[in-house]
């Protein structure tokens, strides 16, 4: 009794093509064929077929298959690094778990990871996330959450285009003082840090190319007289 490709590869739960490409890579040896020229595969094919299949399934590259010989020192070292790449992978699937349970419970954390949180606060909360080290980041946060006066942050936020001077220094006014109170309890921020992979020129740079980017010329407008005020003291 004898199994053709087919066959074998049925069995092994492989497919043609794999038992072909493991023939070229010397993995398994070429069948006798029959008279007709169909390859007869026997027991020893399968066996071997199924070891083949099980290292790959364990990730052994099919190159060092030839050198794994269960009786050797090298065997055990190769199978002890593979359960040792395994658990790395099962702790980094652990921590994307936890993101993704984080998404699903957060709407917020959608936004963040669609690659814009649909305003422009938002969005450039993001980008000092990529540039500010924790401490500066976590002091922005605050000084953001903690502003008393959030008729200023809507006035600010929904600021027309056109705004008249008149309507942008009385929102640079209040703006100024809001800010003022979370500078003295953040002070920090006034020199905020960079994280260690970001330098200072590309951190501000980007801050800058940030704010040009999301907000309209009149909320630039608004920003810009604040600086002058809080620099004026």
């Amino acid at each position: 009794m004898a199994w053709s490709t087919r066959e074998l590869a049925e069995l092994a739960g492989t497919s043609l093509r794999a038992v072909r490409h493991y023939h070229d890579q010397g993995l398994l040896p070429e069948p006798p064929r029959a008279s007709n020229g169909y390859k007869h595969y026997g027991v020893r094919h399968l066996i071997q077929l199924m070891h083949i299949r099980r290292l790959v399934d364990l990730g052994v590259p099919l190159a060092d298959i030839p050198t794994l010989d269960p009786s050797a020192d090298s065997y055990r070292e190769t199978l002890e690094l593979l359960a040792s790449e395994a658990t790395a992978e099962i702790d980094r699937l652990v921590v994307v778990r936890g993101k993704i349970a984080q998404l699903l419970e957060e709407p917020e954390a959608w936004e963040m990871s669609s690659g814009t949180t649909g305003s422009a606060d938002g969005d450039f909360l993001t980008v000092l996330s990529q540039v500010l080290d924790e401490d500066s980041l976590q002091a922005w946060r605050q000084m953001g959450d903690s502003i008393p006066d959030a008729q200023v942050v809507a006035d600010f936020e929904n600021l027309p285009e056109d705004a008249s001077a008149e309507v942008c220094e009385d929102v640079a006014v209040r703006m100024t003082e809001a800010v003022r109170d979370g500078l003295a309890a953040s002070p920090e921020l006034r020199d905020p840090r960079f994280g260690e992979d970001t330098s200072r020129t590309l951190g501000t740079r980007s801050i800058g190319e940030a704010l040009v980017e999301l907000y309209s010329p009149a909320q630039l407008r608004v920003l810009a007289r604040c600086h002058e005020l809080l620099s004026a003291g």
